[in-house]
């Protein structure tokens, strides 16, 4: 008798990888095995390759950080960090930011942040900078140095008065920091009523100060303090002839900067961020100004010993806080902190350590997953609460809590002491997601993309998994449109993600998708075909026709080790290709086709189950894209 596989249409492939179940149970739109293969609107094709963005290295150098600023006018630039230098991009080559140099050391990763048409920069080591042409303190720095003051003649400061002074700095934001310390105590003379205060430490250009605020207590008081006056950074003296009655701004009594961060974001007109010294703390910045933190502007979270603070996110009104054994939620009800909620911790029973992999997609939050300091996978919170992701089997439903439950071998390949290495991105409906994979791995070498578009309405899976290699990021970046990563390995180069063509950097994309086991009719119990022996007559797939070059396809039955048997499928268009040497009379005018359903037969294909395998046969500048396909077979019975 003889039988069509599927009933009723046609068998697409866009279910991804899933290699925690036999072959024979997963979905039938699953991969047993898979590589550099992407799916779109149920097809699976090969990726598109990588390109260098800079023609000349900056030296052997891993990046450190990538990131792409932009401005309130559309004003946009690629900022990179390797070996503790910072560099932004000119056409295809970066050059240094003089004042950046040597602020960060090499071979930590450097988070980053945008407000204010300023990018915020830290990593954890050394105090926290700004961006935006010139690089300079995040916040205000205090001075250190003490003023010193003498008199000068009869004026208007009180005869016999006590008076004390100090000053601050002053960004070009008009933003002061604190105050630094306090002169001696310096008395007026019966005769006296006018000083001169000198010896103002000059702020570094670091620091971003232009101008400088003195300030002094009134006679015979301590405190406060009030402004005297504004005078440009680097002036040397001022002769204080004020009197007490013209004194009425106080100078600030908790104008801090934030503290040493390396992991930071943006939330309802505020930065939140950790603090590399007190693994616990959770600080906030003053609303509306990026550049100030006051002394109590902080939250505990954790048990300040193995439960610190790794990532953060902004999620649902909640400011979401991964510690490595636990998620904490900090509910922003409005902008009063008094009236926030928590920080409560989630019901997750994972923490994380990966801050550069938390990642928003279709309302839920992604992160690496940590249970027990070991990495489990990818999870997923939806609201409060892990989403549930199911894989859809034949014979039975697994549950799990990880939206990686389906590559779930891989992920216990991933290194665990380099998880805070992890870095991902979502661009254009897929998350990117690169890792540390191997026993013998030290940096970023392997991604795994997760598709979470749902361009087949009939597809089960809400994320479909396909690793990547040939490509090794430490973190990606979109910048005009386009994704690009700095690599993880020592060479000091940027790539282009996606550059359309069919290579990596000139090299091979090796690029396969091998089906599930396929037994044919399932769709009657009593009917199935699933314990009967068959003879696999011929498949017709629809696929591509990108090129003169052929595609490999191969058939295995019964679960083979083997190679399987392969047949080599012609994707030429068969019209003469641009570019080529047209011959009168013999090649083909007109455009082609491009797509072809391509009849193939199997030959000695008997048993209870056959897969299938489609690769561009390893070479570069070679794709296939496979559609779907159709397959006759005869029942033969019980064997």
């Amino acid at each position: 008798m003889k039988k069509v596989f599927p009933v009723g249409g046609r068998q697409l492939f866009d279910g991804g990888l899933n290699n925690k179940y036999a072959p024979s149970i997963i979905a039938d739109n699953e991969s047993s095995d898979c590589l550099n293969v992407v799916f779109n609107a149920g097809a699976a094709e090969t990726r598109q390759g990588i390109q260098k963005l800079n023609t000349t290295s900056v030296g052997s150098f891993a990046c450190d950080g990538i990131y792409s600023h932009r401005t309130n006018t559309n004003t946009e630039t690629m900022c990179v960090f390797f070996g503790g230098l910072m560099y932004t991009l000119a056409g295809s080559t970066f050059t240094t930011v003089p004042s950046a140099q040597s602020v960060f050391t090499a071979g930590v990763r450097v988070a980053a942040v945008e407000d204010e048409n300023y990018i915020f920069f830290g990593n954890g080591n050394a105090n926290a900078y700004k961006y935006n042409g010139a690089f300079t303190r995040h916040g205000v720095p205090a001075p250190t140095q003490t003023a010193t003051v003498v008199s000068n003649g009869v004026g208007n400061l009180t005869a016999s008065g006590n008076y004390l002074y100090t000053y601050s700095y002053v960004n070009t934001n008009v933003v002061e920091g604190n105050v630094g310390p306090l002169s001696t105590t310096f008395v007026i003379s019966a005769t006296s009523g006018q000083n001169t205060v000198s010896n103002f430490a000059t702020a570094p250009v670091s620091y971003g100060v232009n101008n400088v605020y003195l300030y002094r207590t009134k006679a015979n008081s301590l405190t406060p303090f009030y402004r005297v006056t504004t005078f440009t950074n680097g002036t040397a003296t001022f002769n204080d002839n004020i009197a007490d009655t013209s004194l009425a701004v106080q100078g600030p009594t908790d104008n801090g900067e934030p503290p040493k961060y390396n992991t930071i974001i943006y939330a309802q007109g505020r930065l939140f961020c950790n603090d590399s010294g007190n693994g616990n703390f959770l600080w906030y910045s003053e609303a509306g100004s990026p550049y100030t933190w006051k002394a109590t502007s902080f939250f505990r979270v954790g048990d300040n010993s193995s439960d610190l603070i790794k990532g953060l996110a902004y999620y649902n009104n909640s400011i979401v806080i991964f510690c490595e054994r636990s998620v904490w939620f900090l509910y922003l009800t409005d902008g009063t902190p008094a009236n926030w909620v928590g920080p409560i911790v989630s019901n997750s029973s994972y923490g994380s350590k990966s801050p550069f992999c938390i990642l928003k997609y279709n309302n839920k939050l992604l992160f690496p997953a940590v249970q027990d300091q070991v990495f489990t996978g990818i999870g997923a919170f939806s609201g409060n609460v892990l989403d549930t992701s199911r894989a859809f089997l034949t014979v039975s439903t697994a549950g799990s809590d990880l939206t990686s439950d389906r590559i779930e071998p891989d992920m216990y390949t991933v290194q665990s002491a380099y998880l805070s290495n992890i870095s991902g991105v979502v661009y254009k409906k897929k998350a990117w997601i690169s890792v540390t994979w191997g026993s013998t791995a030290t940096s970023n070498n392997r991604v795994y993309q997760m598709d979470f578009s749902m361009s087949n309405i009939k597809k089960n899976q809400t994320e479909s998994w396909c690793p990547f290699d040939g490509m090794h990021p430490a973190q990606f970046a979109i910048y005009g449109g386009n994704l690009y990563f700095g690599t993880a390995d020592a060479t000091g180069f940027v790539y282009k993600a996606e550059s359309g063509a069919y290579n990596d950097d000139g090299a091979a994309i090796n690029s396969y998708l091998v089906t599930k086991e396929f037994s044919g009719d399932q769709t009657d119990v009593e009917g199935s075909d699933t314990s009967l022996f068959k003879d696999f007559r011929y498949v017709n797939l629809l696929v591509d026709m990108p090129g003169a070059y052929n595609m490999n396809f191969t058939y295995l039955v019964d679960s083979d080790a083997g190679s399987g048997s392969s047949i080599p499928i012609s994707l030429n268009p068969l019209t003469t290709l641009w570019g080529s040497s047209m011959v009168w009379g013999t090649s083909s005018w007109g455009g082609g086709s491009n797509q072809r359903e391509q009849r193939v037969f199997l030959q000695n294909a008997r048993g209870r189950r056959i897969k299938f395998k489609f690769s561009n046969q390893n070479v570069a500048n070679q794709k296939f894209k496979v559609h779907g396909l159709n397959m006759l077979y005869n029942i033969k019975g019980y064997r």
